[in-house]
């Protein structure tokens, strides 16, 4: 197995929360990308644990504390499946 790549792999959760996450449907305002990006840290931490219920609980506490949203999942899980199917990629040099 190929070591874990935080660069690679930080990039792709960064654009993952920015483009497809984007709860509050923001993502067109160039101005919202540093908000965004501030989240990825409490993801890959949660990634590298492969604490995965961890990551779908930081999403909604985001969304509900940070965005004032409910707590329902969106589509964190969507999220989580996009993040550790790129993780696996990158993991074995397919990316």
């Amino acid at each position: 197995m190929v070591s874990f790549k935080p660069d690679k792999l930080d990039r792709r959760v960064d654009e993952f929360l920015f483009y497809k996450w984007d709860p509050i449907s923001v993502n067109h305002y160039v101005t919202t990308r540093a908000e965004c990006r501030s989240y990825v840290s409490r993801i890959l931490q949660e990634l590298k644990a492969s604490n995965l219920n961890r990551i779908i609980a930081q999403l909604k506490d985001i969304q509900i504390n940070s965005m004032g949203l409910g707590g329902e999942d969106g589509n964190a899980k969507k999220i989580l499946e996009l993040i550790l199917n790129h993780k696996e990629a990158i993991e074995n040099g397919q990316a």
